[in-house]
């Protein structure tokens, strides 16, 4: 266990250095207009840089037990539970879009893994999209993808 949490601790140390690298190339300080494009990149990746180095001096004082396993028997089957509908979004993102995609992975997982009531499931799996819509779209203007079915439905385009 001990050296799949230092492998993933590096990997977020230099996924994060190269997210800083990609973040200098544009102005991180503040414009007349606000912060600059490179500001939020700048730091989530440093967030990301120092989160690897605390796990990974954490992990390297850690005593261990080599005994001890990564993942106990029937994790692997949960977790394929939550990353292959995740996978199914991706692959269906063209059609879909950000937001139907997501909100139909959010009724399934509440409604299936979740085992909620129906209630709370239409209510999360429209509530959640549609409040991503209105910080995007409206408030932020950085349109997301929204599928040829969302175009076609609201638009009456392909």
């Amino acid at each position: 266990m001990r050296r799949a949490e230092l492998v993933f601790a590096a990997g977020l140390v230099v996924a994060g250095l190269v997210f800083l690298q990609e973040a200098l190339r544009l102005p991180t300080g503040w414009t007349p207009s606000g912060p600059g494009p490179g500001f939020f990149p700048f730091w989530l990746a440093t967030g990301f840089t120092l989160t690897g180095l605390v796990v990974l001096a954490r992990t390297w004082k850690a005593s261990h037990d080599p005994t001890k396993s990564f993942a106990p028997p029937g994790a692997w089957k949960r977790v394929l539970v939550v990353f292959l509908p995740m996978v199914g979004v991706v692959a269906f993102l063209h059609t879909l879009g950000i937001y139907l995609g997501g909100g139909l992975y959010l009724a399934a997982y509440a409604r299936f893994v979740g085992r909620h009531r129906w209630p709370l499931v239409l209510a999360v799996s429209i509530g959640v999209p549609l409040v991503l819509f209105f910080v995007f779209e409206r408030w932020f203007v950085m349109p997301l993808p929204k599928g040829t079915v969302l175009e076609w439905w609201l638009y009456g385009r392909r």
